[in-house]
């Protein structure tokens, strides 16, 4: 059964329920998770993006290599592992939905480039059109200058020639900014970020980002008298000032672009077209016209089927309460 079988990966007993639970509802995401891999592979999925790190079994924790540029370099020769090392830093670590990372990373030129697979996720995760989300880094919007004054007084380090990180001051949260003086970024239309938390959940993490990604459109970003880095800080402090006041968002509202049924590659624009059998955690494909014979109500009632088997509750509380 499905519950014994995330138990036997480490997941508690109300954790693995709570997973089926979810998936028994009738929400566009649930649906989308239920159509794109196994039942087991979608509620991995759902848990990895609702738990924080700290209540993850150790399997599913970020490797302690996902950080190190080193390894980076190690694996630049070999395709394979340089995409499993790229995959897993962008689950495990920056919290994305892996079926959306798989889809991006099937692209060389993201796969290679971990800024513009930051900002193709970014994209995909506020619902810019396919054309846009390629993550290209030719525009004519000025950079943001950074100012070495106050990212001291923020508390801001170089975790490598590239990479901020900066520590919200009210929020478990760490944000990861990159830089590059020779693609001319952060600027307005192009600034990778990314965020980790030990206790804060990946979707939580991924609505903040979808706020700001949106926010450094408008032109007022930036307010007289403070930098960039002093206005990120700022405008994350404040969004999380909301979430505290009245609870976290919905995840399936947060990720209601993430769904495979509708997912195009991006830059690609004619492989993007091609669906593509979802590629499960040991390697195996799937029949994908099998998968794809079924609606979503049929989905929806054979997931069911399997909730009535394992006699799952429908009053389980799906609520997440920030810590």
């Amino acid at each position: 059964m499905l519950t014994e079988q995330l138990i036997h990966l480490g997941f508690s007993l109300t954790q693995s329920k709570t997973a089926t639970s979810f998936l028994c509802q009738p929400s566009p995401f649930a649906l989308a998770l239920l159509n794109s891999a196994s039942h087991l592979e979608a509620a991995i999925e759902y848990l990895i993006l609702h738990l924080p790190e700290c209540d993850l079994p150790q399997r599913f924790l970020p490797s302690t290599n996902s950080s190190n540029p080193f390894i980076t370099s190690v694996h630049l020769g070999t395709d394979d592992l340089k995409r499993r090392w790229v995959e897993d830093k962008a689950v495990k670590e920056a919290g994305w939905p892996a079926h959306a990372v798989k889809t991006c990373t099937a692209n060389p030129e993201l796969l290679e480039n971990w800024d513009l697979l930051t900002m193709a996720l970014t994209k995909w995760l506020v619902g810019e059109d396919n054309n846009e989300r390629s993550g290209s880094v030719t525009d004519d919007s000025i950079p943001f200058e950074l100012d070495l004054d106050e990212l001291e007084a923020l508390g801001i380090s170089f975790s490598e020639p590239e990479q901020l990180l900066m520590p919200l001051f009210s929020a478990p949260i760490l944000v990861h900014i990159l830089r590059s003086s020779d693609k001319r970024y952060p600027r307005p239309g192009f600034s990778p970020m990314y965020m980790t938390s030990a206790s804060v959940p990946p979707y939580i993490r991924l609505h903040l980002l979808s706020r700001i990604s949106v926010a450094l459109k408008s032109g007022d970003f930036i307010e007289p008298g403070e930098g960039f880095c002093m206005a990120v800080m700022r405008f994350f402090e404040g969004e999380w000032a909301k979430i505290e006041d009245h609870g976290p968002p919905d995840m399936s509202t947060v990720l209601q672009h993430f769904v495979p049924n509708s997912q195009v590659l991006p830059i690609d624009e004619d492989t993007s077209q091609t669906s593509k059998p979802f590629k499960g955690r040991k390697g195996q494909r799937r029949n994908q016209s099998v998968r794809d014979a079924r609606d979503n109500h049929q989905i929806r009632e054979d997931f069911q089927a399997i909730c009535r088997t394992e006699k799952v509750s429908d009053h389980l509380s799906l609520s997440y309460k920030i810590q």
